[in-house]
């Protein structure tokens, strides 16, 4: 049986909620670049991470996550995965959203950086869905 790849097990991880397994497929010094390009939806460090995206999945009422198709360069080195995310926020209808994602692996085999790129959804993410805002909670 072939071993599970690890983009396959941090979007596994991010659908299941298992802090845990996401943990044991990025380095320390991972770096989440979020779809507003900007430094207030940068996350640097697996614990940020780890601590931003457990408090705003936390926050949703509804969330899951599916890779719908993930592809690898030929050296190992980077992967694209294509990902539907849906949400339902506090008080809000549900918003799915999809996402191209490009991912950078390091020599060690876990995930070093998470760039993220998404189609215009029907509306808006709230504004409080940032690593900045959810971190100085």
């Amino acid at each position: 049986m072939l071993e599970e790849d690890v983009v396959a097990k941090f979007w596994r991880g991010v659908d299941e909620h298992d802090w845990e397994l996401i943990a044991s497929t990025i380095t320390d010094d991972f770096e989440r670049h979020g779809m507003f390009g900007t430094e207030a939806d940068t996350c640097r460090g697996k614990a940020k991470y780890l601590e931003f995206v457990e408090k705003v999945i936390g926050r949703m009422d509804h969330h899951d996550l599916v890779a719908r198709k993930i592809f690898r360069s030929e050296d190992g080195r980077k992967s694209i995965a294509e990902c539907i995310e849906t949400i339902r926020p506090p008080g809000e209808g549900p918003l799915r959203m999809h996402f191209v994602n490009v991912l950078d692996i390091e020599e060690n085999g876990l995930i070093s950086r998470l760039d993220i790129f998404w189609k215009t959804p029907p509306r808006a993410l709230p504004e409080w869905i940032t690593p900045e805002a959810i971190l100085s909670d």
